[in-house]
């Protein structure tokens, strides 16, 4: 027993530090997890709001005083400063989902009436409590009731945190509340992919200080920590393509090929949107076969198929297990149950344009830049996008004269940048610098998900359908546009920097984290004065 913990001691201390930053990182995420978990079922939970905040905030200032003790004493190199960033995100989502409960903040999140009835609830809570009632599959058609439609794997992981809750000895309230601890476990996660992603593309210091920060510390993703529905771990294993993709364009090896297929694979069985990634990824393969066949090697043109041929067989049964379910049983071809056109989310009246168009000055309502739901009051989606991106589908009628002044501010911000950075992401990626390979990759992805995304709106016109979660993983490829941007276009300093064109695009790109970093501190600000937990 001393032997095989020495030797598992030895191999962690022979880790390069990176990975051992990836490892610390991924168990102080667990261990933070469950210690929400617990602390929603102590004395902490049931204590008032003021209480919770004020016992949150001694320990963000302990974090604070721990950081600048270590920065001051110079302990911090790049994987230290990464880790202590991460950590404090982490800290805000944990604090986040301490603060809110189960019906905040939601969408789709039904109810639950627990085990002792026989009723079948709607929304997410309702398809996780079916699973937990009757220990298997809704054997309904999953369009008859809202949100059963959704493939199972985020509601059968849910099921089983839920089920190991109640063979703990949690109360059953209790064990729903905590359905938001693996919400908060995957939006978590995400944090560290991103880095990792990051590392993939060479993105160093403050680059990727400033590039992970954006993911850290935007606020969707935080939100959606305490969210119950499948969003989070959409995203998760949308991260995970991008990530298993970059580094397959590198290797181009087997092993890389299956876990790119399973990734695939569960995240349609999550979510069906996150095939879309599939397709510039089929674009890369594509091209890579294509050099193959080129080679008129034919052993290696063989292996290649098979290799291919393998992806195939994994990815198809997992991913698609869904959709030949509801076709078979049900004769259901994959779709979303809509509200109906006497709904006030119905946008069809409004023209296409409107919709879909550059929004005009009086759409974005500078004044109150909040998502009023009404498509009479909002139609445009790139409003709705910057709008949820944001606040959510907040509408606060109690806002003090000091914050909403400050959400304006951030607001107008949000949109500027947004755009720059959307700018700054194709030019980065069409740089000469970057890998022809991760350009097609990232900027084909990019590109298809926003066309998606209006795809959706059109053929489901509603409010809802506009939602900033649903091109949540946008945030991934803004965090590689800023990365990129500062790797290459901030690599002296500015008074040293002679050319013109190169002293410019390095003022932009100060300009760029500037208001970055204003809206993040901005928007921070904002929710932790924004009494409405």
């Amino acid at each position: 027993m001393k032997t095989l913990l020495f030797q598992n001691t030895k191999k962690i201390s022979n880790m390069p530090p990176a990975q051992k930053t990836n490892l610390c990182l991924i168990l102080t995420i667990i261990l933070s997890c469950l210690l929400v978990a617990f602390a929603q079922g102590s004395s902490f939970f049931y204590s008032t709001h003021y209480t919770k905040v004020l016992v949150l905030t001694c320990f963000f200032l302990a974090y604070a005083g721990i950081f600048f003790y270590m920065k001051a004493a110079r302990r911090l190199d790049e994987n230290g400063v990464v880790f202590m960033m991460i950590l404090l995100g982490v800290f805000l989502r944990c604090s986040y989902v301490l603060l809110s409960g189960l019906y905040h903040r939601q969408h789709d999140a039904g109810a639950y009436t627990g085990i002792g009835t026989d009723f079948v609830n709607p929304g997410h809570i309702g398809y996780v409590e079916y699973i937990y009632k009757f220990h298997k599959l809704p054997d309904l058609n999953p369009y008859e009731l809202f949100a059963y439609y959704h493939p199972p794997l985020h509601h059968i992981l849910s099921f089983i945190w839920l089920q190991l809750n109640i063979l703990l000895g949690v109360a059953e309230d209790l064990a729903f509340e905590n359905l938001q601890v693996l919400t908060l476990l995957y939006s978590c996660l995400c944090m560290v992919v991103t880095w990792r992603i990051l590392k993939v593309l060479e993105i160093r210091e403050k680059g990727l200080y400033i590039a992970l920060a954006f993911m850290v510390f935007h606020p969707a993703t935080i939100v959606m920590a305490g969210s119950v529905n499948n969003d989070m771990l959409t995203i998760l294993f949308m991260c995970l393509i991008i990530l298993e993709s970059l580094k397959w364009l590198r290797n181009k090896n087997l092993a890389g090929l299956i876990r790119l297929a399973l990734y695939i694979g569960l995240g349609m069985i999550t979510k069906l949107n996150s095939a879309v990634l599939a397709i510039p990824l089929a674009i890369l393969f594509l091209k890579h076969f294509v050099s193959v066949i080129r080679s008129k090697d034919k052993p290696l043109i063989l292996q290649w198929i098979k290799n291919y041929c393998i992806f195939a067989v994994v990815v198809a049964p997992i991913g698609l297990s869904w959709i030949v379910r509801n076709l078979v049983r049900f004769s259901e071809k994959p779709g979303v149950p809509v509200p109906g056109e006497t709904s006030p989310m119905y946008t069809a009246p409004f023209s296409l344009w409107e919709r879909l168009g550059i929004p005009a000055f009086s759409d974005w309502n500078f004044a109150f830049p909040f998502h009023p739901i009404s498509a009479k009051a909002c139609s445009n989606t790139w409003v709705i996008m910057f709008h949820t991106s944001l606040f959510a589908e907040e509408y606060p009628t109690d806002l003090s004269d000091v914050l909403l002044v400050l959400c304006q501010i951030t607001f107008l911000f949000a949109v500027i940048f947004g755009i720059f950075t959307a700018v700054l992401l194709v030019a980065v990626l069409l740089n000469k610098r970057t890998n022809r390979e991760d350009t097609i990759f990232l900027l084909a992805g990019y590109v298809i998900m926003l066309i998606s995304f209006a795809a959706f709106v059109i053929i489901y016109p509603y409010t809802c359908s506009s939602d900033f979660r649903y091109v949540a993983i946008c945030l991934v490829y803004i965090s590689i546009a800023l990365g990129l941007g500062n790797k290459y276009y901030i690599s002296l300093s500015f008074r040293q920097e002679k050319d013109r064109h190169a002293k410019l695009k390095a003022f932009c790109m100060h300009m760029i984290n500037g208001g970055i970093l204003s809206i993040l501190t901005f928007i921070t600000i904002i929710y932790v004065f924004w009494e409405r937990w």
